[in-house]
Parts: C-alpha cells; structure tokens; sequence
C-alpha cells in the first residue's frame, strides 16, 4: 500500500487548473458538456481553468465523479489505480495526525484522510472552519449522497437550506442530505473550531454518455 509521503499538498490553483483542463479534454469534452454533467456553470469552469477562482469542495467532487477519477486523484495528480478485486478484509490504511492530503479553500481548510485508498464508498474530511459569516446561499455547498459531520473542537453553526440553523459544539453531530444546500461558521473566539465529515457519494459517471446522446438525438 502506498505511504502518505507526498499526499502531503496545497491545493494550486495554477496545477488543479491545468488538472482539470487535461482531464477534460483527454476525453474530447467541451466546457458546455461537463458543465451540463457536472452542474457546475461554465463561467464557474472557465474561471477555474483560467485560474481565477479556487474550487469549492463540492465541485471538486462534482468533476471527480463526472471525469470518472477519484477525488484524491483530481485533487493531487497522478494516475487512476486500477481496481483490484480483493478480498472483504483486504483493504486498510492509516493516516498519522497531520499527514492527510491537505487544501484550502476561501472558507475551510481541509485534510483528507486515507487518501492513498482509491475508488472509496466514502470521503472522510477533518475541515477547520474558519468562515465567521454565512456566505449567499448560492455559494453553500451541495453535492450528491449524504455526509456525517462531528465536531472534535470548538463551536460551529450549521446552516442547512431546509431547517433553522443548528448550533453544535465538541461531540456533537449530524446527518445530512448532501444534496440540500449547507454550510458551516466558527462561533469560537479562534480559529479553532474542526468537524469530521465523512461524504459517501453516488456514482454519477453516467451522466456524460446521457448527454451526448441527447445532443446527438436532438442535432444540438
């Protein structure tokens, strides 16, 4: 099993940029076709490749399960493993304390564990919450499949876009529909505030082959 050495890695804007433009067009797509796929607007793709935005985490999710790679892989590099069939108790790793794969975006700053395990049923997050705001809702997360979220530090708001917020502070938690708008706040006098997030995703890989045949079918 390959080591965290090297998992260890800042988000760059300018290298997930040229990532997600190499994925995209390796598979002959337009920004319009993963756009459509992903749900992820073009101008919101275009500035990415551009290297005018950071990426959120639901749309670094969003394009990992539409480009059909793992979300470590969109967000460090390198080759997709291939799938290995092994036996039930064949797969186990370890993370030490800090060794996860690391980014940040404007709000949180995150660290992904057991990032050297591939096509994975769950995404599990240890993220800082540094936002002190409520951001617009437009710009809350929300992807598919539904996520845990712990809190091991501090005091946090969770906004939903369903519910009242919730106030949750150090062994607290909650269970969620991905899919609803969310976001979190630090309501700590620091930045201390840290929850786990455990994603588990659906598969949407799919979704591309059903856009090109709508377009085909249609002439557009």
């Amino acid at each position: 099993m390959r080591g965290q050495e090297g998992l260890l890695a800042q988000l760059d804007a300018g290298e997930f940029a040229r990532r997600v433009r190499n994925f995209r067009k390796m598979r002959r797509w337009t920004l319009a076709t993963l756009s459509e796929a992903s749900g992820v607007s073009i101008s919101a793709l275009s500035k990415i490749e551009n290297e005018q935005v950071a990426a959120s985490f639901d749309t670094l999710l969003k394009l990992s399960q539409v480009i059909g790679v793992s979300f470590e892989t969109i967000v460090s590099g390198g080759e997709e493993a291939s799938e290995v069939a092994v036996p039930a108790s064949g797969r186990r790793t370890t993370t030490m304390r800090g060794a996860g794969m690391q980014f940040s975006t404007a709000r949180y700053d995150y660290e992904v564990h057991s990032a050297d395990l591939t096509h994975k049923r769950m995404i599990p997050l240890v993220m800082q919450i540094r936002a002190r705001d409520v951001a617009p809702q437009a710009e809350w997360s929300s992807h598919d499949g539904e996520e845990f979220i712990y809190v091991t530090r501090g005091r946090i708001e969770l906004h939903t876009e369903m519910y009242l917020p919730a106030v949750l502070s150090a062994g607290d938690s909650a269970y969620i529909d991905s899919r609803m708008r969310h976001a979190f706040i630090n309501l700590s006098d620091d930045d201390s505030s840290e929850i786990l997030s455990v994603c588990l995703s659906d598969k949407v890989s799919h979704q591309v082959d059903e856009i090109i045949r709508s377009r085909a079918s249609t002439g557009s």
